[in-house]
């Protein structure tokens, strides 16, 4: 409980070192006269005290690495293509990227939680083939305007891949419930404060709010494949240590 605790301080302390370099550095793009943003204070607050909770080094730094990557793929691609764009014009902007590694961490807290609180969230796997096809079939239809662009052949490609390659399908889905539930607030706010703005000026895309629950898949998958190249690696090294010849 003690060790806990440390790390969940260290961790407070250098969330919130993160938060104030953020702030200080783009403090010039900060609009204060419009009082407080409450609804941007409870999403940052909800999300620090689930990273907070009982962190795990070995299992949340590869997910927030792949979530860096991942979401600057991703902010690469809908900027690049206009799909969406921001109020600071940026393609993208850097101060979005770390939101990315913090929101994953955050929805597989909250995965976690929802599934031990309402354990049928961990037995809808069975929707898998259904719901995840209809979302790529959906998110491509979305996408079409920029579908001429090679990043939205790479968008494609990579969500297809995702799709089909090492499925789990229960704990898939309910990633995809809770990210999707967690987009809704995290697109209304962005859109309807006009921190970005999709093509179709909508306040968010139904599209948009889904997308946050195949990122939460994708982050995950690309996790797996950071743990079995870890597995593989170390087997290698273990293997390299029993053909070496003993010493005399």
């Amino acid at each position: 409980m003690h060790s806990d605790d440390h790390r969940s301080l260290l961790l407070l302390i250098g969330l919130l070192a993160l938060y104030a370099g953020v702030g200080i550095n783009w403090r010039h793009l900060l609009d204060t006269t419009q009082g407080p943003d409450w609804l941007l204070i409870a999403i940052w607050l909800l999300m620090t005290g689930l990273l907070i909770r009982a962190p795990r080094l070995r299992r949340d730094l590869p997910l927030a690495l792949v979530a860096m990557g991942g979401g600057a793929v991703i902010e690469w691609w809908g900027t690049s293509t206009a799909l969406w764009t921001y109020f600071t014009k940026e393609r993208p902007p850097l101060w979005i990227l770390p939101a990315w590694p913090i929101a994953a961490i955050a929805i597989d807290r909250l995965c976690q939680i929802s599934c031990r609180v309402l354990p049928a969230l961990a037995r809808t796997g069975a929707a898998y083939w259904v719901v995840i096809p209809s979302f790529i079939i959906v998110m491509s239809r979305f996408m079409w305007p920029s579908i001429h662009h090679p990043a939205s052949w790479v968008v494609v490609a990579l969500m297809v891949l995702v799709m089909a390659v090492g499925v789990k399908r229960d704990r898939d889905m309910a990633l995809f419930i809770v990210g999707a539930s967690a987009g809704i607030f995290l697109e209304y706010w962005g859109t309807s404060r006009r921190c970005w703005t999709y093509y179709s000026q909508q306040t968010p895309p139904i599209e948009a709010i889904l997308a946050h629950g195949f990122a939460s898949i994708a982050f995950a998958r690309g996790t797996d494949l950071l743990g079995q190249r870890g597995r593989v690696v170390a087997w290698m090294h273990s293997l390299r240590s029993t053909q070496r010849p003993a010493s005399s």
